[in-house]
């Protein structure tokens, strides 16, 4: 699809105990140059608190901001990046460029919102190969994707509250249908834990079950809504420290999955 072209999206929102779901999604055929995409909503202030990073999967997730009461998911656009490296460092890779308006990893006063890294490389070989930022300033904020081949990414929206926490995602996802991540309401997961896990995602079959897995163990089952979305608060079972493997999947075969980490529980 060349740039211009208009993409063609579905739309559709829905209401899931008490929390309201944004689903965007805007795909292209494998193999082209991607158009310019975009999404969001023009005026909204967010702070970035988690960035997901995964074989084909790249989620932002943003929480609200002292410098507005209006939250949601911030007004961005996603391109290619145009500049060609010289032949010596050209390692056959694409960059997408994101940016978002109204959002920072820095707070009002300068304390960081978003304590992650600048660069994130995923721990599984696939399409996302490396994202890192490139600007954080007048509430522009800028991250680029380096990915193995041109794909235009399918790109979906989501907002959801955790507790008192209202939270708003933008992914990106490359060559996979569903998605995960995970969040808990300290800065750790200790073993085992006495507060749940929330794992939300979306890309399931419509009302459908599925089974949640922290190594290959079975730990929770929960039921996708009627677009395929799961939220569901699960329990870490008593593990030693290290990071492990979580895994979503439905009965068709859909799977997704990210990485816990889980700490010394003292």
């Amino acid at each position: 699809m060349s740039r211009g072209t208009a993409l063609a999206a579905a739309v559709v929102v829905a209401v899931v105990a008490g929390t309201v779901a944004l689903l965007a999604f805007a795909a292209t055929p494998r193999g082209t140059a991607c158009g310019e995409i975009g999404g969001g909503e023009a005026g909204v202030e967010a702070q970035l608190r988690y960035v997901d990073v995964g074989a084909g999967q790249v989620t932002f997730t943003f929480g609200p901001s002292a410098v507005s009461d209006r939250f949601g998911v911030p007004r961005f656009r996603l391109a290619r990046q145009s500049a060609t490296p010289p032949p010596e460092l050209d390692t056959g890779t694409h960059r997408l460029g994101v940016e978002f308006d109204g959002a920072s990893g820095f707070n009002p006063d300068l304390t960081s919102s978003y304590l992650g890294k600048s660069v994130i490389v995923p721990a599984n070989d696939g399409a996302v190969r490396e994202v890192q930022i490139t600007r954080d300033t007048g509430r522009v904020l800028s991250w680029d994707l380096v990915v193995s081949r041109e794909e235009c990414p399918t790109v979906t929206t989501n907002v959801y509250v955790w507790g008192k926490s209202p939270r708003a995602q933008v992914t990106f996802t490359f060559g996979q249908t569903a998605w995960i991540t995970a969040e808990h309401p300290a800065t750790y997961v200790g073993s085992p834990i006495l507060a749940p896990v929330l794992v939300t995602g979306m890309g399931f079959v419509p009302r459908s079950e599925v089974t949640f897995r922290i190594a290959g163990a079975i730990v929770d089952s929960g039921t996708t809504d009627d677009v395929g979305r799961v939220e569901t608060g699960i329990f870490v079972p008593k593990l030693r420290p290290g990071v492990y493997e979580l895994a979503v999947s439905d009965a068709s075969g859909r799977r997704a999955t990210t990485q816990l980490v889980v700490t010394d529980e003292r």
